[in-house]
């Protein structure tokens, strides 16, 4: 079943797939921030009031000019700072609304790209760390498929076995997804691409301790991934959109 923000990923897909003759993988995370910066800030440019906006800044910036100029009591100030602190509500309930569903297309593109961009199997399929709960259950990394008498396998599998030896599961691994656990309401929104485990089975979870993609070759393992390439060139557009068009 797919979750509610996996829609749109089999479009990204393809369009990331056109883009991968043209673009390394950091051009086109690249790229993919500029469009969600576009397509968001567009959404805000029409759904929020800019001038009803642009009117209750303002108002409150003229009172902070007045407050800042004022060399009276405190309780000759409160009606300048109760005009500043309403002037700044009123802003926040006009650009909340509009701002959450803006960002929508982004968490789309989020949740898409943190599947096709955050982790890989290894080629060739080679053993993979697994921490499983409950405690008294292991699970095992089987690279070959010596059942159906190939080499190896087209995808790797999990075989789970209790204290006794006696298998409780095996589980093909055909995406690079580092968990399998029970289904929970979240995954709703964001579903697990490998399914989920048994409701009324004993075993609970399966952590999968995958390699991480790197988009760079520069500096620490943290700065390597999808997330600073597509945040930065997210932030900086929308920055630029912002300032150009003169959003408030």
């Amino acid at each position: 079943m797919t979750g509610f923000f996996d829609l749109t990923s089999p479009l990204l897909t393809s369009l990331d797939q056109a883009l991968v003759p043209l673009l390394p993988a950091a051009g086109r995370l690249a790229v993919w921030g500029l469009v969600g910066a576009s397509i968001s800030m567009a959404l805000y440019a029409l759904l929020s009031p800019q001038e009803r906006l642009r009117r209750v800044k303002a108002s409150a910036q003229e009172a902070k000019v007045a407050l800042d100029g004022h060399d009276g009591s405190l309780s000759e100030a409160m009606p300048l700072i109760g005009r500043m602190l309403r002037s700044s509500m009123a802003q926040l309930g006009l650009v909340l609304g509009p701002a959450v569903l803006a960002s929508l297309p982004v968490l789309f593109m989020i949740v898409w790209l943190s599947g096709a961009y955050g982790y890989f199997l290894p080629q060739p399929v080679s053993e993979v760390p697994l921490r499983v709960e409950p405690s008294g259950l292991e699970a095992r990394w089987l690279p070959e498929d010596r059942a159906a008498g190939t080499t190896v396998a087209e995808h790797p599998r999990i075989q789970v076995v209790d204290a006794a030896e006696r298998v409780v599961d095996t589980l093909d691994i055909d995406a690079a997804v580092t968990s399998l656990h029970k289904r929970q309401w979240w995954n709703s929104l964001i579903a697990n691409p490998l399914g989920y485990l048994p409701t009324d089975g004993t075993l609970e979870r399966i952590e999968i301790a995958l390699p991480r993609q790197e988009v760079l070759s520069l500096g620490p393992g943290w700065l390597r991934g999808w997330e600073v390439v597509f945040f930065c060139a997210l932030i900086a557009a929308s920055l630029a959109i912002k300032i150009v068009f003169r959003l408030v």
